[in-house]
């Protein structure tokens, strides 16, 4: 939801904005300079992601392979309106979101542990498939945060604990059943 209008934008294929080009831009140049290169790249199939994943295709030449487990969250009929509209319209779904964020499902979306589960499931699909090699995955917030709680062994209620900022790279490590954080929200300076 980390746009200007304060939309929620789940689902919604939008494009990057010209900031979002810039912090993509930026992440890209940080990714090409990793020592070993990267030898696989995966992105969410969204428009903006998509658009991500390009920029660092163009920079480490590797073609992106898409995954929907790396799609953000389903916000159901809620896609669209403003964040500040979402007491009002779904009283419900707020008080449940409020309660528990992990299992209050928005009408006609998806709870927060589902997104984190289907995220933290393509993770353990990559790290199997490929679990020598250094990957390079270009995803969403609630995604990135769910995969981050399993990494560190916290529940899917603490993701707001998590903070991600927009065009940000986050580092972990899979071995085996042995998961580490070496970095988060590292942020890139835009040129």
């Amino acid at each position: 939801m980390a746009n200007k209008a304060q939309l929620v934008l789940g689902t919604s294929d939008v494009p990057l904005t010209e900031l979002g080009r810039g912090q993509a831009k930026a992440a890209a140049k940080k990714i090409s300079l990793m020592e070993p290169s990267p030898t696989i790249l995966f992105s969410s199939p969204y428009q903006r992601a998509k658009e991500t994943a390009g920029y660092i295709s163009n920079v480490i030449g590797l073609n992106p392979i898409f995954i929907d487990g790396l799609k953000e969250m389903h916000s159901g009929e809620m896609e669209g309106i403003k964040a500040s509209e979402m007491d009002d319209k779904y009283p419900e779904y707020m008080k449940n979101w409020r309660r528990d964020h992990s299992t209050a499902r928005p009408p006609g979306g998806e709870t927060l542990e589902e997104v984190h589960s289907r995220a933290w499931k393509s993770i353990l699909n990559i790290f199997n498939e490929y679990d020598e090699s250094l990957v390079v995955v270009v995803a969403h917030l609630f995604p990135i945060q769910g995969i981050l709680c399993k990494v560190l062994g916290i529940k899917s209620n603490n993701f707001e604990k998590l903070v991600i900022d927009l065009g940000s790279l986050s580092y972990i490590e899979i071995q085996s059943n042995s998961y580490r954080l070496l970095r988060m929200n590292d942020i890139c300076p835009i040129d």
